[in-house]
């Protein structure tokens, strides 16, 4: 007897299993019976087998259903099967989906029709068995299934809300792709080239998603309204709460995960630069400014006090060092940029808030294993990009001045450097070698170019490898998450080299029906570097590192070559120095992090709820310096304190190594307790608040110490034998020194405690209205600061206007209006109410004396930042263009800064309270749907305005020329703290000398030009921060493959060439500058004034010609330019395409970043991000894959 089942409508035969096991057992049973009598008997069975079959497949036949809704989820019509008929439909429940939805129409339908008709339409199997229905997915032949991964179809349907009206501008999806399009006007749309076998993913703001199975006509799809639930919707964290952005009234800025792994940094912060407004990365150079953050969020609200963002990990202000973090294991980063947002950091958030948050499980999730692989290599660094002067350009320099005497005191005594070429110079006109063997030294000199042997043996290709595995999972009362990565990175100089391991673990409880919740995070890393102490700077551009046979050559370094040749007589230690034998890393650092994170949450009633939460950081930092005693650094030292009288060599320090071990101990801690509310009143009215306390108390040493003639095979020195208070005669000359083996000790304590409040109340989904407020309190700070502490608070309104009965806008269907307004505060670390003196060692009478830093202040105290931020956002009809607009504007009072002080206190001025800035700004960020259908082509516009500009500054600046060199340490009131100005330039004389303006008057009185105070008389280019930037990011989709660049634009800025030959800015006879730009192009003779602005080599300079010369308007450029940041191409691979793929889902990527500058206003081809004398980053590409198990 067979059975029949139905397979995709086609019949196949199928043997029970419980039937196999009632005729086996008959058969056992009958084995020794008589034949005739078995064959009776087992037609007997067969009779009865037939009969029972017969009675099942007829009830079965004979059972009718009727039922007719559209959207209903597989699972809930597989209930009403149950209901109308009594048979019980089975399956496993990661096979059918809880979002599977179909669209279901029967009348009278027999139950195997029925059957028939939804197990072929969603690609299952059915059996029954007795009155058990089971469901599983069915299988396809090898052939059919690479058949159906290429299969495509066109996909038509209509998605509708609760009444039955067309959702215009929803989304659909393909999943576990990047394809996806949006409905029509009324709700339709037809999807082409889609996978047979494909999933959709359907959704649109405020409703349900929905996966469906794509087939020709889905129907009708209805989107019901969502549950107001937190994490239904898009989520921002300030750190303390987490909260709908919809109901926000701050700034805020969302980085999801996948624009976070858009690119391959191994530094988290690296990540950001490009992808979201308000945000200006400083790349290599930085201004003129001695205090410009990498980061800036909404530009400046500090002159001297820390200026970059407060870093918040987990809830936590994180102290530790950023590159312990692992990008891998971040799961998204909010930046809270306004006052509403931020205010609740209180005295740390004037420079804006970085809120990362790490990855964690999530309830009822299957265990999910993640794995990623990424190599990139980066080119070597361009040392022909910066400025330089060739070696017969520099040979003729040195040979000119060696004609006008400026090497004489050189030779004065034997051990003063002097380069080849001057020796040469010397040696022939002292006649020891002849003008023929002269001219030939000097000949192969100028063929020389170090800078070919530093890129052959100093650089190499940087290669970065990074390796990552992530598991996840949960249940309904338990999640987890685990991670470990390791990376491994060759740096580009030699022979540098470093590695990071992370490990991860995070684990969160619910108890008492998840009343309470227990978790537990534990974070370590351990980053090893491993670096060359010993630099090499070539001392002229003629330096070989080998000769012709590779052999390693001495070059100068600290003394002259012929001294080092003959010191000593052989009784010294070798005192050559050869940067090839140096090329070995002789210092290790390791930096290891310990990070635990408990928290117990409690929901004490309905919509109330109690929180703790402890941090413990503890940082070690362990560098070790070994210099062996074959390198140069110790056999220099050595030599430096022996003496010699007669055979007999005196050594203070004896022969060894010199091994220093420096120890950075970071311990930091944290508490904090909070009460929570949350209340939904009458459907209409919303509260949500927290009130709570926090304490912290972070604490540093370090510890130093320098052993000498150290053994590190027996681990033993002599620095017993060495008086750290004498002072020791050096082996030349006529001076001394002292040797220091006294260990150095440093030590920081830093105390807060706060209390704050928080809380927004929402009106009909339509009004908010948000408050919080801050008390802090320090130990750094005076007896009246703490007596007061300093109040922080904020306030913002939100109004979301398309909710509103009146607003009847088609094209502009989403509204919303902002408006915050408060006080953030920031500190500065470096003073203190007390007086701060600085110990120093032994002066020259053996006393130890302290330098007076800065006098006492009992009234010093936060630095506030008043900041109002008005906004906006919106998005047009079908979500083609969404965005947001922001104005804000920054008063910075109370700054930290230099005073003026009475000249009787016996110093000139403090550090203290009494500068003001104010920075104003907006922000703008626009999101295109610019294709849709099988090409998608999507694009974010970037664009921001900043400026600012000292209000209040009481110390004054000297001269013009102190404003041009050091407006930045004493700000010239009425300008931006990174002004440019500069001397107005009258060109070139006739003689090649620079020529400037004197009250109105041409000339080249350059001493009372510099000295001159009146701003008046200088120009005021800008600033040398852009005052307009942002980005352009377009990608385009085409079935599963992605291609998405990032453009970076900065306009409206300027830098100041430096390293520009003036024309005695060569340097002096203990070494000349051959770093110097625009030599050949100097003014050489008359008539060259009216072709270069270069001034005319001279010696001996002209006293303030320099100066003059090096900060006039002819060397200040345009920064403005436009550039490639990167590319990235990935190929995305479902398994839903392949079911035999041993993942569910994959990826691989190109990613090239540093591309080259598209456009500059400058034409002299710099870079204005890395200057005239900088190195611009080097191109790099990365190749990577991620699968998800």
């Amino acid at each position: 007897m067979k059975l029949y089942t139905f397979k995709l409508g086609n019949c196949q035969y199928w043997h029970p299993p419980k039937i196999l096991t009632i005729v086996s057992s008959a058969l056992s049973r009958v084995a020794k019976i008589d034949k005739r009598k078995l064959l009776m008997r087992v037609n007997l069975v067969i009779f009865l087998l037939i009969s029972s079959l017969l009675q099942v497949s007829a009830s079965s036949f004979g059972q009718k259903i009727s039922y007719t809704k559209n959207g209903v989820t597989l699972r809930e019509f597989f209930k009403e099967i149950t209901i109308q008929t009594g048979y019980n439909v089975l399956y496993a429940p990661e096979k059918v989906k809880a979002t599977q939805r179909i669209n279901v129409d029967f009348k009278e339908k027999d139950l195997i029709e029925v059957l028939q008709k939804i197990c072929a339409d969603e690609q299952f199997v059915y059996t029954i068995d007795e009155k058990n229905v089971f469901i599983k997915p069915a299988e396809q032949s090898l052939i059919g299934r690479i058949i159906a991964a290429f299969k495509t179809i066109d996909v038509k349907g209509r998605i509708v809300d609760e009444n039955g009206s067309g959702l215009a501008g929803a989304n659909i999806k393909v999943k576990n792709n990047t394809r996806w399009m949006v409905t029509d006007e009324e709700g339709f749309f037809t999807f082409k080239n889609i996978q047979e076998k494909s999933i959709l993913v359907i959704s649109y703001l405020g409703r349900e998603t929905l996966e469906i199975p794509a087939k020709e006509d889905v129907g009708t799809i209805k989107l019901v309204l969502r549950n107001d639930k937190l994490n239904e919707v898009q989520i921002v964290s300030t750190g303390y709460q987490e909260l709908p952005k919809e109901r926000a009234t701050g700034s805020f800025t969302t980085i999801d995960n996948k624009t976070i792994n858009r690119s391959v940094s191994t530094n988290i912060l690296d990540r950001l630069d490009g992808v979201t407004s308000g945000v200006l990365f400083t790349r290599g150079y930085s201004g003129i400014g001695s205090n410009n953050p990498k980061i800036s969020i909404h530009g400046r609200s500090t002159l001297f006090a820390g200026a970059e963002p407060l870093i918040v990990v987990n809830g936590f202000p994180y102290d530790g060092t950023i590159d312990q973090i692992n990008p891998a294991d971040v799961e998204n980063i909010n930046i809270l940029k306004d006052a509403a947002a931020s205010s609740i950091w209180g005295s740390r958030s004037g420079n804006g808030v970085i809120v990362i948050t790490t990855k964690s499980g999530h309830n009822n999730q299957k265990l999910q294993i993640e794995a990623s692989s990424t190599l990139t290599v980066t080119d070597k660094p361009d040392l022909y990009y910066p400025g330089q002067l060739s070696a017969a350009e520099f040979i003729d320099l040195e040979q000119y001045l060696f004609s006008k005497g400026l090497f004489t005191s050189n030779f004065s005594n034997p051990y003063n450097v002097v380069s080849a070429g001057v020796e040469i110079f010397n040696q022939r006109k002292n006649n020891k070698i002849t003008s023929a063997d002269s001219a030939a030294k000097i000949d192969a000199l100028k063929s020389y170019d170090i800078r070919a042997d530093l890129n052959r043996y100093m650089y190499r290709p940087r290669v970065q490898q990074q390796y990552q595995l992530n598991l996840r999972g949960g249940t309904e009362n338990y999640r987890y998450y685990m991670s470990g990565g390791y990376n491994k990175n060759l740096e580009s100089s030699v022979p540098n080299h470093n590695e990071r391991l992370t490990l991860n673990l995070n684990n969160t409880y619910g108890l008492f029906n998840n009343r309470l919740e227990l978790s537990g995070d534990v974070n370590i890393a351990s980053i090893k570097t491993h670096t060359k102490t010993v630099p090499y700077t070539p001392y002229t551009p003629y330096d070989r590192l080998v000769d012709e046979n590779g052999n390693s050559l001495a070059v100068v370094k600290d003394y002259r070559m012929s001294y080092v040749d003959t010191a000593g007589k052989g009784k010294l230690l070798d005192w050559h120095f050869r940067p090839i034998d140096e090329l070995f890393p002789n210092q290790e650092a390791t930096v290891d992090q310990y990070r635990l994170k408990v928290g117990a949450n409690f929901k004490i009633i309905e919509g109330l709820g109690i929180s703790a939460n402890y941090m413990s950081l503890n940082q070690y930092t362990n560098t070790e310096t070994l210099s062996g005693a074959d390198s140069y650094a110790a056999r220099n030292l050595i030599n430096r304190y022996t003496s010699i009288s007669g055979n007999t060599v005196n050594r203070v320090i004896p022969v060894g190594g010199i091994f220093s071990k420096n120890n950075n101990v970071l311990q930091s801690q944290s508490f904090r307790s909070q009460l929570n509310y949350h209340k939904i009143i009458a459907n209409d009215h919303e509260i949500t608040a927290i009130l709570g306390y926090e304490g912290s108390d972070s604490r540093s040493n370090i510890a130093g110490l320098t052993y000498y003639g150290y053994d590190a095979e027996t681990l033993t020195n002599a620095n017993g034998t060495i008086d750290p208070l004498k002072l020791y005669k050096l082996y030349y000359g006529q001076g001394s020194g002292s040797i220091n083996t006294a260990p150095g000790l440093t030590r920081g304590i830093d105390i807060n405690q706060s209390y704050y409040i928080n809380a927004s109340y929402g009106y009909k989904g339509r009004y908010m209205l948000s408050g919080s407020a801050r008390r802090d309190e320090s130990n750094i700070f005076g007896v009246k600061t703490n007596q007061k502490g300093v109040p922080l608070w904020s306030t913002g309104i939100a109004w979301i206007l398309d909710r509103e009965k009146f607003y009847q806008v088609e094209w502009l269907p989403a509204l919303k209006l902002r408006l915050t307004y408060g006080y953030n505060g920031n500190v500065d670390k470096t003073v203190s109410a007390y007086s701060t003196a600085a110990v120093s060692s032994q002066n020259i009478n053996g006393d130890t004396f302290a330098r007076l830093v800065n006098p006492p202040n009992p009234s010093l105290r936060w630095e506030r930042v008043k900041t109002w931020n008005l906004g906006f956002d919106f998005g047009f009809k079908r979500s083609m263009l969404t965005g947001s607009i922001d104005f804000y504007q920054k008063n910075a009072f109370d700054l930290i800064g230099n005073n003026p002080i009475a000249m009787q206190s016996g110093i000139l001025q403090f550090k203290g309270n009494g500068a003001n800035l104010q920075t104003k700004g907006i922000d703008i960020q626009l999101n295109s749907r610019n294709l849709t259908g099988a090409l998608l082509w999507t694009s974010t516009f970037l664009f921001n305005f900043n400026t600012d500009k000292v209000t209040k500054y009481d110390v004054k600046q000297k001269s013009n020329a102190t404003i041009l060199i050091s407006n930045s340490q004493n700000p010239l009131v009425g300008y931006p703290y990174n002004a440019i100005f500069s001397f107005p330039s009258a060109g070139l004389d006739a003689a090649g000398a620079p020529q400037g303006y004197l009250n109105g008057v041409v000339s080249k009185d350059y001493g009372k030009i510099n000295s001159l105070l009146d701003p008046s008389q200088l120009i005021f280019h800008g600033s040398a921060t852009p005052k307009y930037f942002g980005s352009l990011i377009n990608t385009f989709n085409y079935q599963n493959f992605e291609l998405t660049f990032n453009i970076i634009y900065k306009f409206d800025y300027y830098f100041r060439r430096v390293g520009v030959f003036s024309g005695s800015n060569y340097g002096s006879a203990a070494g000349l500058n051959y770093n110097l730009t625009a030599y050949n192009q100097r003014w050489q003779k008359p008539g060259d004034e009216l072709l270069t602005h270069i001034p005319a080599l001279n010696y001996p300079g002209v006293t303030g010609l320099d100066q003059f010369f090096t900060y006039s308007e002819d060397l200040v450029e345009k920064g403005d330019h436009i550039r490639l940041q990167d590319i990235r191409l990935s190929y995305n691979l479902a398994k839903h395409n392949f079911n035999k793929l041993p993942f569910k889902s994959a990826s691989v990527f190109f990613y090239g970043r540093n591309l080259g500058v598209l456009w500059r206003q400058n034409r002299l081809h710099i870079d204005p991000d890395f200057g005239s004398n900088g190195i611009p980053q080097p191109f790099s590409g990365s190749l990577g894959i991620n699968l998800t198990l």
